[in-house]
């Protein structure tokens, strides 16, 4: 394996070791959340509603912070961000365990999630600034497929222990209190660790931006305003399949005690669809793995829609997280082919986490009252043909 996968030459070793190990926890904590918070509903005897409502309120959160992002990174330094991060995810789930209604615990899980954007932007702006160019797509790939490391035994852990009792306790509860201490440890280790000093030595070589805010007048450009146009789309069709597929799975007869099973292979299916379409982007070039992918997310989910036989529907649903995540690496190089100069890499990220914010805001609310109002069958029905929809964009962007 070369260097640029194990250290791009211009991040330190141990930096970009610290920076997935993180990454690992971080996206696997932030997966559970939706399946934990199912069981809470079914518990609390609450529906797809309520799960839409707290989702889109976390978000909310969510896309605010991450507004933020330059200023908790020049006042905390790279460790310190992290660790906030992760200590915001360690008390929201740790308190979660204590709930004893559905409001509680979605409030929770508002304050656990609100970092995560700070995180993820801190992360691709570090590694766009250290990476050249001809090896960004490549880096994005396998950063956001080291992600989905921490997502298959998280999420699996937390559909198999939520789905039955534990020492006489909910498991969904134990799952929270384990996560959360376990966050809150790691945390306290990488605010008072040693990578503490070694991030001020670094921050201190790096020249710091004088905005605080991204500069939105980008998006004039018109290749920048379709690219962007496209990862909204996507993010309508893609980003809320899994928060809403325990649901979908357990309204077709599924056992939840495979549940956990079932998120385990689609967190495997994540994991291979973002290693495959990075390396497919440096070969057949980002917008036609992009188009194609959105092609066949449309085909599964109509099938997914049509099939009665649910061996069948778990198969379309592992095969949707190849799909659906294939595409992140994907998106974060699409979007920066318009601007290749690298000051405005922070810019181009940060609005495109910022409209991806604004969009999971509202589509769980929404498709949580449609699930509630027609049935949950509609909302596959819409990412259905959002997700064909999304093609469009890139399809008139011009040639490279």
């Amino acid at each position: 394996m070369g260097n640029v996968v194990l250290a791009p030459s211009m991040i330190s070793r141990a930096r970009y070791i610290l920076l997935n190990v993180y990454h690992i926890g971080i996206d696997g904590l932030y997966d559970s959340m939706p399946l934990l918070l199912s069981f809470i509903a079914i518990a609390f005897g609450c529906g797809e509603k309520e799960v839409g409502l707290i989702v889109s309120l976390a978000m909310a959160c969510n896309t605010l912070t991450g507004l933020f992002t330059i200023s908790f990174s020049r006042r905390l330094g790279f460790a310190g961000a992290a660790g906030l991060v992760m200590a915001l995810y360690g008390a929201g789930f740790f308190a979660a365990a204590f709930s004893q209604h559905i409001v509680y615990a979605g409030l929770c899980f508002v304050v656990a999630l609100s970092g995560h954007g700070i995180f993820h932007n801190i992360a691709f702006s570090y590694l766009t600034l250290h990476t050249e160019r001809r090896s960004l797509g490549k880096m994005m790939s396998d950063f956001t497929a080291i992600g989905d490391i921490g997502r298959i035994p998280l999420v699996s852990l937390a559909g198999f222990g939520a789905a039955v009792t534990i020492l006489g306790f909910q498991g969904w509860r134990v799952v929270c209190m384990a996560y959360g201490a376990a966050a809150l440890v790691a945390a306290v280790c990488l605010v008072f660790g040693s990578f503490r000093a070694q991030d001020k030595e670094e921050e201190a070589k790096d020249a710091k931006p004088k905005r605080h805010l991204p500069s939105f007048a980008l998006l004039r450009d018109r290749e920048l305003a379709l690219s962007m146009i496209a990862s909204v789309l996507n993010a309508w069709s893609n980003d809320r399949i899994f928060t809403f597929l325990p649901l979908f799975l357990l309204a077709r007869g599924l056992d939840p005690t495979i549940i956990g099973t079932f998120a385990f292979g689609f967190s495997v299916g994540s994991f291979l669809g973002k290693m495959a379409c990075g390396r497919m982007v440096d070969r057949f070039g980002s917008r036609k793995v992009f188009v194609w992918a959105e092609i066949i997310l449309t085909v599964l989910l109509a099938a997914l829609l049509l099939s009665k036989n649910l061996a069948l529907v778990i198969v379309i649903s592992l095969l949707l997280g190849i799909v659906t995540r294939g595409t992140v690496p994907v998106i974060q190089t699409i979007i920066t082919e318009p601007l290749p100069d690298p000051q405005h890499y922070d810019d181009v990220f940060s609005i495109n986490t910022f409209l991806r914010g604004v969009t999971n805001i509202l589509t769980p609310l929404l498709f949580g009252f449609i699930a509630d109002a027609f049935g949950i069958d509609w909302i596959y029905a819409l990412m259905a043909v959002v997700a064909a929809v999304a093609a469009v964009p890139v399809l008139m962007m011009g040639r490279k």
